[in-house]
């Protein structure tokens, strides 16, 4: 007597995105099990070979998460003619912050991290490691500035960056808490008139 194993179209990165999408969408406790085999198309059985728990598909696809987001914001630097105007635009995209039903569904890391706070270990590691993604992307946006004549204050740029990332979660949130969308432009304002100050 044979097992039913993994769909024959099963794959792996596929199933791990459509997964991220899920728990991007709804959370981790919201989620359920039924949902994150309807997500990935794999049958209970299947989902425990791939990872041993729902709490580890939850790891990996918040892991999965946090790289592309930093490779993309990385990219977006890279492509950018004015670090100043990347970090005003990655202020702003927290504007678009849709999901598929219309609803902001803000950043997974904020997410995460006011889901779980310090209470999962497993995920301690992985959200210090996301922070610390964003803050460097921030900070080599800042040395940019400060390279190309767009910034004359150097100093305390890790510090600055830091302040960058903890200023995007807060907007994130206040975009979920449906802050009119003028507020946050008016915020961001203020925001970069800040970067430069002595």
């Amino acid at each position: 007597m044979t097992t039913r194993g993994r769909p024959k179209s099963f794959c792996p990165d596929r199933a791990l995105e459509n997964a991220m999408q899920l728990f991007w969408q709804r959370g981790y406790e919201a989620a359920s099990l039924q949902d994150l085999q309807a997500a990935t198309g794999l049958s209970k059985s299947s989902l425990y070979q791939t990872y041993p728990s729902k709490q580890a598909w939850f790891v990996a696809a918040f892991s999965r998460y946090v790289a592309q987001r930093r490779a993309l914001l990385l990219e977006q630097l890279d492509a950018s003619t004015s670090p100043l105007a990347f970090i005003r635009e990655r202020l702003l995209s927290v504007l678009e912050d849709d999901g598929p039903d219309g609803v902001p569904r803000g950043c997974m890391l904020v997410n995460v991290a006011n889901e779980f706070s310090l209470s999962e270990p497993a995920l301690v590691p992985v959200l210090r490691q996301a922070t610390a993604g964003i803050c460097q992307v921030f900070e080599q946006a800042l040395e940019r500035a400060v390279a190309c004549g767009e910034l004359s204050n150097g100093r305390d740029l890790a510090a600055r960056a830091s302040y960058l990332q903890c200023v995007m979660s807060g907007l994130r949130t206040q975009v979920k808490s449906a802050v009119p969308a003028d507020s946050i432009r008016a915020t961001v304002t203020v925001v970069m008139t800040s970067l430069d100050c002595t």
